[in-house]
C-alpha cells in the first residue's frame, strides 16, 4: 500500500539519523477516519547515502539537506538521478542565477 510505503520511507529517515521535524503520521481527517492519510512532513538533515533521498517518495514529504556552499548544491542535484522538487534558499540574486 502507498500510505504505508511513505510511512516507511519517514520511518528509515528517522532510523538513519534524520530529524523529522513536522510529522505527518497518524493524522486523521474527520469524517473520513478510515481513509489512508499522511498529513505534511519535513525531513531535515537528510544525506546522500539515505533511503528517503534515494527513493521518490511520492507523499506529502519535504526532505532538507545542507551544503557547505552553492557548487556543493549543485554537485548533490546532478548527482540525483530524479532531480525533481530541488530549490534554493538565499539572498543572494547570482546563486539563485547560477543555480
Amino acid at each position: 500500500m502507498a500510505t504505508q510505503r511513505v510511512l516507511d520511507l519517514i520511518g528509515s529517515a528517522e532510523a538513519e539519523g534524520a530529524n523529522v521535524l513536522l510529522d505527518g503520521r497518524g493524522v486523521k481527517v474527520p469524517g473520513y477516519e478510515k481513509g489512508n492519510w499522511i498529513g505534511a512532513t519535513v525531513i531535515d538533515n537528510v544525506k546522500q547515502n539515505m533511503r528517503c533521498y534515494n527513493e521518490e517518495i511520492f507523499g506529502p514529504v519535504a526532505l532538507i539537506m545542507h551544503a557547505k556552499d552553492l557548487n556543493e548544491a549543485i554537485d548533490i542535484i546532478n548527482k540525483n538521478p530524479y532531480g525533481n522538487g530541488t530549490a534554493i534558499f538565499t539572498k543572494s540574486g547570482g546563486a539563485a542565477r547560477k543555480f
